[in-house]
């Protein structure tokens, strides 16, 4: 009985000691709002060009994997979101959050907008002219700190579109406050209503730099539209005159194929729907769920020609799409269709690739998820909500660049975050820095700035909850994030990791609609104590790749094979150690121990640690030992003269720990998530800003005899004092003060 209540009191003290409640000892974040965001010490403004697109217009490399600038040159996007807060902002504000971006080495932001009409008594074909005017601004304010811009102009969620789809849009079975999910492929009314609306945003001249965005080459990338597909459990819920529409649309599709709905019946046999109208020309749609399952005999050719259906009217509607851009409105940049996940990720994920990968680059929006749950958990966090404190270091097959790339075509994320309540935040940038390099990522974007700079309010003042104001769940204008841009925008734009191949996977155009689970796919579950590295059996009984594969390098796939095939470029078991919980990337720059939470990255121009480090406490990394006492810490060192750290005559030194708001409380809870149980935490303080940090522990080595010395910065790169250096030969030692955040190593 005593050891029983022993062990309850030691395992309630080591929950408790995880909580990471602030204390006296945590240091106060601040940022100099006087002072300029570029002109700092340590700002990167000039690895912009001095306006974009002064070089000509964001083209397609050679082989098609990656982009290139006007000059030919490779260029890689470390990139935001937040072009839609022109609505919110005014100039001067618009052109702070320019500049403050661009210091921080961002050179790309998306405007993710909404440019359809909104209220009642508006037609189709109008335009938001407020929304194309904000555009037209944000792109001019980027453009003169040599920041990109991407343009997404149309999302179908409801509120996004401004909250009422009137009759007077004549879109049949929708009016009132319905989303308009997958409408666009199957609806050419709301498809000429779309192309009117890109028409008065791209060929009216802006009045901001007095060029059509037709014609302007700081806009690198159009976006059709954003997260919309025929393969998503959207589809499922679709209004009955849609399914209608669409079955009439499948039923000339069959028709075309194979010759007659007769022969179509006599191929399914005794295959039906409740929709059917042979006579009348409509053929029923199967839900959407029928497609995420291995078919029954009985309906399995049905079901492969409403897949093979889906994706023939996904794809027609973005090659089409793409056609009227550039032949009927002149627009000169790259394409992208959208950026959306399927219902099932092992069997439709392919087919939605496929139908994007018409036009010219690849995307997808993933996250890594805080595992929050609350009433209002979409959008805000509140006192009473749960959270589970995953770290991406101890779920590897989470991470968001855990992704095949499509040959021939860029890949980007277009929204990601470690989003708060996330405690870990400061792994994040390192982790798609390092394995973006490592995988060939083109851009990734961050989601979403709320400030011109570092935000100073994160929380609802207009409510509150047991006295208590609720925060804003997606901003990144927080330290954690956006503050650990400059070291990871070096790595991932100056190209300081080595790409490297770890399989290449072909796929049939049959295998895809069979939807045939493939060797390997995105958001895999992975049971360390299970999974393995090659052999493990899918629900089919085929072997497949582990999801830790993504971990190890590149993983490609190419449409149009005969056969499905895979291609495996170094031996996985050699770098995947699940008894010792290890990946090592076929470069050997990357090492995660997932058991203990800690990532190493080791490459000549670039050296960091990440996790819980004081399970190791020293990390030898060639010529850097890093040494630190923290329970969790991001400690990134990183040339900034693009020289080896060994002869590197000016270097950055990054820290992050843990932030957390003033006053912020929380307590170990379990509770339910996704239909699993969490042992994570209960918040009960939502806190206020400022910003506090947990104290920097340790120390850093380095074999380099040009640095002499050490320039503390504070969060606008601005000088805030020398530090003590220890100079002993070859080898200079910094013990890293409590509030290390940005030292200049010169």
């Amino acid at each position: 009985m005593k050891r029983s209540v022993l062990f309850l009191l030691l395992t309630c003290l080591l929950l408790s000691a995880s909580a990471q409640i602030p204390d006296k000892s945590w240091w106060t974040f601040s940022y100099p709002a006087n002072r300029a965001p570029d002109s700092g010490l340590l700002s990167l403004r000039y690895l912009n060009e001095p306006l974009a697109g002064k070089n000509g217009f964001i083209r397609l490399s050679k082989d098609g994997n990656s982009f290139v600038n006007g000059k030919g040159l490779e260029i890689r996007f470390w990139a935001s979101n937040g072009g839609s807060l022109a609505s919110e902002f005014t100039d001067k504000q618009l052109d702070t959050l320019a500049r403050f971006l661009a210091s921080k080495g961002v050179n790309l932001v998306r405007y993710h907008g909404a440019i359809n009409p909104r209220g009642k008594n508006t037609g189709i074909n109008d335009a938001d002219t407020k929304e194309i005017t904000n555009i037209w601004r944000c792109v001019a304010a980027m453009k003169k700190h040599g920041i990109y811009t991407v343009i997404s102009p149309f999302w179908p969620h409801n509120g996004h579109m401004g909250g009422w789809v009137p009759e007077e849009w004549g879109i049949e079975g929708y009016s009132g406050k319905d989303d308009l999910w997958a409408v666009m492929y199957f609806n050419d009314k709301l498809r000429q209503g779309y192309k009117s609306w890109v028409k008065q945003l791209y060929t009216t001249p802006n009045p901001y730099t007095g060029v059509a965005l037709k014609d302007e080459p700081a806009v690198a990338i159009i976006q059709i539209e954003n997260e919309d597909a025929v393969f998503f459990w959207t589809m499922g819920s679709i209004k009955p005159a849609l399914a209608k529409m669409a079955g009439q649309q499948f039923s000339e599709w069959l028709k075309a194929k194979y010759g007659s709905l007769a022969a179509v019946k006599q191929r399914w046999g005794t295959a039906s729907h409740k929709d059917d109208d042979f006579a009348s020309g409509i053929i029923g749609l199967n839900h959407i769920y029928e497609l995420t399952i291995p078919a029954s005999p009985g309906v399995s050719e049905r079901l492969k020609d409403q897949t093979e259906f889906y994706a023939h009217i996904q794809r027609t509607f973005y090659d089409d799409m793409a056609k009227y851009y550039r032949e009927e409105l002149g627009c000169k940049q790259i394409i992208n269709g959208n950026n959306w996940r399927t219902a099932s990720q092992s069997r439709l994920l392919d087919l939605e690739r496929w139908t994007n990968s018409g036009v010219d680059v690849i995307a997808a929006n993933k996250y890594f998820d805080p595992q929050h749950k609350g009433p209002n958990d979409g959008w805000r966090i509140e006192p009473g909500d749960h959270y589970g404190a995953p770290s991406a270091l101890k779920n590897p097959a989470d991470l968001p660049s855990n992704l095949k790339h499509v040959t021939g075509r860029p890949m980007m994320i277009t929204e990601s975050a470690w989003n708060l309540p996330n405690k870990y935040q400061t792994e994040g940038p390192l982790l798609m820095a390092a394995y973006g390099g490592l995988t060939g990522l083109d851009a990734f974007f961050w989601f979403c700035p709320t400030a011109t700079t570092f935000a100073t309010q994160l929380h609802f003042t207009w409510t509150k909850i047991n006295g208590q104001h609720p925060m804003n769940r997606w901003s990144t204008s927080t330290p954690g994030e956006t503050g650990m841009f400059p070291a990871n925008a070096l790595i991932h734009r100056l190209g300081y990791v080595k790409e490297g191949k770890a399989v290449a996977e072909q796929r049939s155009m049959n295998s895809m609609l069979d939807r045939e689970v493939p060797s390997i796919f995105e958001e895999q579950s992975f049971d360390p104590n299970r999974d393995f590295i090659i052999g493990n059996k899918n629900n089919e009984g085929k072997s497949t790749l582990s999801p830790l594969t993504f971990l190890t390098g590149n993983v490609s796939t190419t449409y149009g094979s005969d056969k499905d095939t895979v291609a495996i470029y170094a031996d996985q078991s050699k770098l995947i150690d699940t008894e010792r919980s290890l990946i090592a990337s076929v470069t050997a720059q990357h090492r995660l121990d997932y058991k203990n939470g800690i990532f190493i990255l080791n490459t000549p121009k670039a050296k960091a640690v990440a996790g819980f480090l004081n399970t190791q406490k020293v990390f030898e990394l060639g010529e850097v030992i890093i040494s630190s006492d923290n329970e969790y810490a991001t400690i990134e060192l990183v040339s900034m003269d693009d020289k080896n750290i060994s002869q590197s005559k000016k270097m950055l030194l990054q820290v992050g720990t843990i932030f957390r708001p003033t006053n912020w409380n929380e307590e170990p809870s379990a509770y339910s998530h996704n239909n699993k149980e969490v042992k994570g935490f209960k918040i009960t303080n939502t806190g206020i800003l400022p910003w506090l940090g947990m104290p920097a522990q340790g120390s850093v080595k380095i074999k380099n005899k040009h640095i002499d010395k050490a320039i503390q910065l504070d969060a606008a790169g601005y000088r805030v004092k020398d530090l003590n250096l220890k100079v002993t030969g070859d080898t200079v030692e910094l013990i890293l003060p409590a509030d290390a955040y940005y030292i200049l190593l010169e």
